[in-house]
C-alpha cells in the first residue's frame, strides 16, 4: 500500500509531475547557519506629555533636535538618521482605579539609524549621547548582516540534507523504497539573533552603557517530494 502525503506549496519549486497516479512521500527539512553580525540598527526616540498638544509637540521637537545633534557629534552620519515614527495621541491616566477626566497629549517621535560594526564604533556611546541630550526611549537595538546570502545558502544546504535524511528513515520504517524526486520546494529564510543584544543602563551618569553584539542565525526550510517506487521487504 502506497503512502500518500499532500505537499504544501512553497515560495519557489523545482521538479515535474507526469500526471500519473503515483504514491508519494513529502518530507520537510530545516537547516541553520550562523555568522557574526556586521551591522546594528538602533531605534530610539523622545516621548513628551502635556495638556496642550502644541506644547507637547514643541518640547518634543526641541529634545529630538538636541538628540540628533548629539548623535551627529558622536559620529553617526547625518544621512543614516531617519524618522521612523511620529504620533500625537490624547490620553487619560488611571488614578485610584478610575480614568481621569483630564486629557493629556502624548507625542512620540522615533528615529532609526544603522551603523557598520566593522568601523568598531562604541554603540553604547551613541546611546549615552542621545539620552544625555534628551532621548528618553530606546525601542530596539538589532544586529543583522549586510549580505546574508552566503549564510542563507549554507542554511539551505543543511535543510536539503536534513530532508533527505528524514526521507531515508521514513521510507525504511514504512517498508518502501524511494524513487525519483518529483519536486523540491523552498520554504524561505528566517534570520534569528542567537542571543538578544544586551544594553545595560549605567549605574550613574558618568558611566558608559555597554552593548554586547550578538551573532545572527539564519534558518531555512525545504520540502522534497519523492515518488514511492516499490515496496521492499522489511526484516522480521
Amino acid at each position: 500500500m502506497g503512502l500518500i502525503v499532500l505537499l504544501a506549496s512553497g515560495s519557489s519549486s523545482l521538479g515535474a509531475d507526469d500526471g500519473s497516479d503515483v504514491s508519494t512521500l513529502a518530507v520537510s527539512g530545516t537547516g541553520e547557519a550562523t555568522a557574526d553580525a556586521d551591522i546594528v540598527t538602533i531605534v530610539l526616540g523622545v516621548q513628551t506629555r502635556d495638556e496642550s498638544a502644541a506644547a507637547a509637540v514643541a518640547e518634543n521637537g526641541r529634545m529630538m533636535v538636541d538628540a540628533i545633534e548629539a548623535l551627529k557629534a558622536a559620529g553617526v552620519p547625518e544621512e543614516e538618521i531617519k524618522t521612523s515614527r511620529f504620533s500625537i495621541s490624547p490620553t487619560r491616566d488611571w488614578i485610584d482605579g478610575r480614568l481621569s477626566d483630564k486629557v493629556v497629549f502624548e507625542v512620540n517621535n522615533q528615529i532609526t539609524f544603522t551603523l557598520d560594526l566593522a568601523d568598531e564604533m562604541d554603540i553604547g556611546a551613541f546611546l549615552d549621547a542621545a539620552v544625555g541630550a534628551g532621548a528618553n526611549t530606546v525601542e530596539s537595538v538589532t544586529f543583522a548582516l549586510q549580505d546574508p546570502k552566503p549564510v542563507q545558502e549554507e542554511a539551505l544546504v543543511e535543510a536539503v540534507v536534513d530532508a533527505m535524511g528524514k526521507a531515508g528513515v521514513i521510507s525504511q520504517a514504512a517498508g518502501v523504497s524511494l524513487g525519483r524526486v518529483l519536486s523540491i520546494s523552498e520554504g524561505g529564510y528566517s534570520p534569528i539573533p542567537m542571543a538578544e543584544s544586551r544594553a545595560y543602563l549605567a549605574a550613574d551618569a558618568s558611566a558608559m552603557t555597554p552593548i554586547v553584539p550578538g551573532d545572527v542565525m539564519v534558518t531555512a526550510t525545504v520540502t522534497i517530494t519523492y515518488e514511492i517506487q516499490s515496496e521492499v521487504v522489511t526484516p522480521p
